[in-house]
């Protein structure tokens, strides 16, 4: 199930959940972790935009821009202001969002633009009337997916299994592999 990461860090280490994937940083010293692999952003933006012209976005083309995010205690709010400070926005966000399908549907109905992780991009957001997805010019902005359970888990050995799997899955089912 999806949840906020503080919420997913406080079922891992209350032994609620077995494992979780988080992306980084997350900081308790109750949990264990290995890199899973690296999400690229995706910029959403309505049809009509004027950037859908181009291929790929530079991440200095949102200034000026409407950007949409989730709500504090999200992680992908915090990754995205961190890719807007990347571009010096400041304070123009108006509008925080609940959930990426409030998201995607604020972007439909032409209020701004947002930044999705390439998993969550897919479809059915990708197949979204009024929605274009372009990737960023290299470099572009990610986010560190990472396994992470609790370092008192007989479940250890499995879960180090476990990444080698995600490892092994083929292109496009897993996004960049780990460095």
């Amino acid at each position: 199930f999806e949840e906020k990461t503080g919420e997913i860090i406080a079922m891992l280490e209350d032994g609620q959940l077995d494992a979780g994937l988080l992306a980084l940083p997350v900081e308790s010293d109750r949990l264990e972790q290995i890199v899973l692999f690296e999400e690229p952003f995706l910029m959403a933006m309505p049809k009509p935009h004027a950037l859908t012209r181009k291929k790929e976005i530079n991440i200095n083309d949102l200034i000026g821009e409407d950007v949409l995010l989730l709500e504090d205690g999200h992680c992908l709010r915090d990754q995205a202001l961190e890719v807007c400070a990347l571009a010096g926005l400041r304070d123009q966000v108006n509008f925080n969002a609940t959930s990426l399908e409030t998201l995607r549907q604020m972007v439909a109905a032409e209020v701004g633009v947002t930044l999705l992780p390439s998993l969550a991009a897919a479809p059915p957001i990708a197949a979204t009337n009024n929605v274009v997805l372009r990737p960023f010019k290299a470099p572009a902005p990610f986010r560190t997916i990472a396994l992470f359970w609790r370092k008192t888990s007989p479940l250890g050995p499995l879960m180090t299994d476990l990444a080698t799997c995600f490892d092994n899955l083929p292109q496009p089912l897993r996004c960049i592999k780990k460095s």
